[in-house]
């Protein structure tokens, strides 16, 4: 099914007005950042390539893949509570065999004290911010404690863990199955493992499956939570456009506590991620907590159904009447009207109405 979005501009002002509404500062960061922030947080970046050069000073600098990493390496250490949301450009490759591309994004930081408050509104936000963009979405929540802790409990080696969750993120239950079997994986481990993945749908029922799948602290931390945020969210009027989905997970190395997805009808990739990411603050010595999300406005693109643009009346002329198509056309505009001015026809413009002065004679 195609899909009707509006285009990029009209997305970003309301946006900006959403996010504005709701107290949230706007983030200006610079183009470019020392090349040492991205080389050594190179895990948390979509696109592992960045673009450099040489500074001034000999200094290696790096155009910006992202906007997180600017807004918390920028933070001062302010008490309470700090609210942002940014419209920016980011460069970087869609995959290895793509070249680099200037790619608009938009989204939402908080950080230092983050408490269920500032969870829900994120997550709100979120789902407001899909919402924008169509009204066929979804939005896919998990918990980076409830699946870190699963995996933990049986796999310690960090290569390991890698592939587990590489199992976790495709489902694959066979793989792992045999990745159980060659090192041993109680099967206590295997069977939570297995109704971790099976785990899904209506979120209100999933959690409820998810407490009682949880076979240690952690999971069981992390499922009252998830709880807690989704009844929430149901509070609120939303609980039916969330899912619970444990198969999407991000780097434990940067994320913990709730992370998401979303999506909208007719775009088959991710167009919206987010979560709890405070291991990223002190990875870069900083105190307090942080979420936030990114909308790839990038990934829309070629889905945008171009709309042509409008005016109340076209204006067609030839080389004796152009001066009065000139005139005609300040007289419209004086009167408030939009015009526009041709020799021809104009295909891709959407107009009111004609005047064809090469009639008048």
């Amino acid at each position: 099914m195609s899909i009707d979005l509006r285009q990029e501009d009209s997305i970003v002002s309301e946006l900006t007005a959403l996010y504005g509404g709701r107290g949230y500062k706007r983030f200006k960061p610079a183009c470019f950042e020392d090349y040492s922030l991205y080389l050594s947080n190179i895990d948390f970046l979509i696109s592992k390539n960045v673009i450099t050069f040489s500074g001034a000073s000999g200094r290696l600098l790096a155009l910006r893949p992202d906007v997180t990493l600017s807004v918390i390496s920028h933070s001062r250490g302010e008490e309470g509570t700090k609210k942002l949301f940014y419209n920016e450009k980011v460069y970087r490759r869609t995959d290895e065999k793509s070249e680099f591309r200037e790619v608009s994004q938009t989204g939402v930081e908080v950080y230092g004290d983050i408490d269920i408050a500032c969870e829900a509104e994120v997550v709100l936000l979120s789902v407001r911010t899909l919402q924008t963009i169509s009204d066929e979405f979804v939005l896919d929540l998990s918990h980076m404690g409830y699946t870190e802790g699963l995996i933990s409990s049986f796999c310690t080696d960090a290569e390991q863990k890698q592939l587990v969750y590489t199992y976790l993120k495709s489902k694959n239950l066979h793989d792992f199955d045999v990745f159980a079997q060659k090192f041993g994986v109680e099967e206590k481990y295997r069977q939570a493992f297995r109704q971790m993945v099976a785990i899904g749908g209506n979120a209100r029922q999933a959690v409820v499956a998810a407490e009682k799948n949880a076979v240690n602290r952690e999971m069981k931390v992390a499922a009252q939570q998830l709880k807690e945020l989704v009844s929430v969210l149901e509070q609120l009027g939303y609980a039916d456009r969330i899912s619970i989905n444990f198969s999407i997970a991000n780097n434990a190395d940067y994320y913990n506590g709730i992370i998401f997805n979303g999506y909208v009808g007719g775009v088959p990739k991710m167009v919206l991620s987010g979560g709890r990411y405070d291991k990223l603050l002190k990875r870069l010595n900083k105190s307090g907590g942080a979420i936030g999300f990114a909308l790839y406005l990038g990934e829309l693109e070629r889905y945008f159904r171009p709309q042509s643009p409008f005016v109340d009346s076209l204006i067609i002329y030839d080389d004796s009447s152009y001066v009065r198509a000139l005139k005609l056309a300040e007289e419209l505009t004086k009167e408030g009207r939009t015009v526009r001015i041709s020799k021809d026809i104009v295909v891709d413009l959407r107009y009111g109405g004609i005047t064809d002065l090469r009639e008048v004679k």
